[in-house]
């Protein structure tokens, strides 16, 4: 323990380790600035300003000289007269929508119909009634539209099932297209249920996600399809937001951040880790101070594994000061309100929704993480006894995560299966997380031999090179 203390201590007084904590602090505060206005750098509107000249520029030249396609005039005429009424209203705002989608796609038809010569009174009575509910802020006419819409669709499914003369095929795909249909009439039943009109919000982020994953909800539900897996997890996450009606999807809150705690500081992490361990033994060579050291009544094994303790603490450390940091950071950019909200993952071997804490997410995260880290760290130090240069035991592991994409890509692409029992597929044990596997075919009891073995071969051999080292020349 006095060993281990006074490498802490040498370490925590090295100007390199108080210039990184310094620069880790100021990178917390512009991840955290980034997360808090990250919304006031993006813009989402739909404008059609360019499309407008154009179609203004076609109409009039068709309208002074006759010449052109009529069927592109009409294109063109309805989409002018429809965002004459649309630039009423925000382009982010659902009258807005409904009058490019809706009321623009029956002023099409109502042009085509007059030019036919056929009886246009039933949809000018629509039109004027999509412009009236509009105008008048009445979202729930469209999802009742929408009900009856979808509830014809289920009623024509339904009959074509009873068709004896249908085979597996046909069967499985109106199968599907009836999921589909009943999850949208549910969404649409949730919508009027709990008021929720058409916006922006988390409940409308969430019944949008739903919609899009429902394609592959049904795949994956009807013909087991693996590769929408994604979707089937989209799925159930988004629902739980519904059904709670807790926002979990926010990425502008000190939660957002701690859930994605790795992405963010990942690389500092590593850095520092394999900054300490590539420089505690070379250092003391470099600096002649290695002969002072050995003098003391222990063994080398001793001080070297008090040399490697003091590293996996600082590991620890790193890790720590950042998560101190970012509360304390975070919460006062953020406030702390987020940090209650649950995170909720869907266990998709077990099927079922595993709800968390923040803190026991991020502890699961840490855990997963450590390994790749430590592996790396140690690589670092085994270096730093064996070359003793700074710079290249620093170089090594970096190069070997490099190396890394390498060898998982050939291991994913050419199905080698030797490369199974290379240390870079095994160490991210971050996808064994919630039912995940990996996508080497390797399972958790593999991967964790695997790293093992690869860690006990490089101390074994780093402390066998360090009890034999020669000192004299030093």
């Amino acid at each position: 323990m006095k060993l281990v203390k006074n490498e802490l201590y040498k370490i925590l007084h090295k100007r390199s380790t108080k210039i990184f904590l310094i620069i880790a602090v100021i990178f917390v505060i512009l991840t955290n600035v980034i997360y808090r206005y990250s919304d006031d750098l993006l813009v989402f509107s739909t404008t059609y300003y360019e499309d407008y000249d154009t179609a203004l520029s076609y109409v009039n030249d068709y309208e002074n000289s006759g010449i052109g396609d009529k069927e592109l005039y009409n294109y063109y005429k309805s989409f002018i007269e429809t965002y004459d009424l649309a630039s009423n209203y925000d382009s982010n705002s659902w009258q807005y929508q409904k009058y490019m989608e809706d009321y623009w796609n029956f002023l099409q038809d109502y042009y085509r119909v007059q030019d036919e010569g056929l009886d246009d009174s039933e949809l000018n009575s629509e039109l004027e009634e999509i412009k009236s509910n509009i105008d008048n802020g009445n979202w729930e006419y469209f999802v009742n539209q929408d009900i009856n819409n979808i509830n014809a669709n289920i009623q024509g499914i339904q009959n074509a099932l009873n068709d004896p003369s249908l085979n597996n095929n046909e069967r499985l795909n109106y199968e599907k297209e009836l999921f589909i249909l009943e999850e949208q009439l549910k969404l649409n039943e949730y919508r009027l249920e709990k008021d929720v009109e058409f916006g922006d919000d988390y409940l409308n982020d969430a019944i949008d996600a739903i919609n899009n994953s429902l394609y592959g909800m049904a795949e994956y539900k009807y013909s087991n399809d693996t590769d929408s897996t994604e979707m089937v997890k989209s799925y159930y996450e988004n629902w739980y937001i519904l059904d709670e009606e807790v926002d979990t999807s926010n990425a502008n809150t000190l939660r957002s951040v701690f859930v994605n705690f790795f992405s963010e500081y990942s690389f500092l992490i590593l850095v520092f880790s394999i900054m300490i361990a590539g420089g505690i033994v070379s250092d003391e060579f470099n600096k002649g101070t290695i002969k002072s050291l050995l003098i003391v009544p222990h063994k080398r094994s001793k001080i070297l594994l008090a040399k490697y303790i003091s590293v996996l603490i600082m590991i620890l450390l790193i890790i720590g000061v950042l998560i101190v940091s970012e509360l304390l950071i975070g919460g006062i950019l953020m406030g702390f309100g987020s940090l209650g909200i649950p995170v909720v993952v869907y266990n998709i071997t077990n099927s079922c929704l595993e709800v968390l804490n923040i803190f026991g997410y991020l502890g699961l995260q840490i855990l997963a993480n450590l390994p790749q880290i430590i592996l790396l760290a140690t690589l670092a130090f085994a270096c730093s006894v064996i070359v003793n240069s700074t710079a290249f035991s620093i170089v090594i592991p970096f190069c070997g995560v490099i190396a890394s994409e390498l060898i998982n890509g050939f291991a994913l692409v050419y199905d080698i299966k030797i490369l199974n029992y290379f240390v870079t597929t095994n160490w991210d044990f971050t996808v064994y997380l919630f039912g995940g596997t990996s996508i080497y075919g390797n399972s958790l009891l593999h991967a964790i031999i695997v790293c093992l073995v690869y860690l006990l071969i490089m101390l074994v051999v780093t402390f066998i090179v360090f009890k034999r080292k020669d000192i004299k020349n030093i």
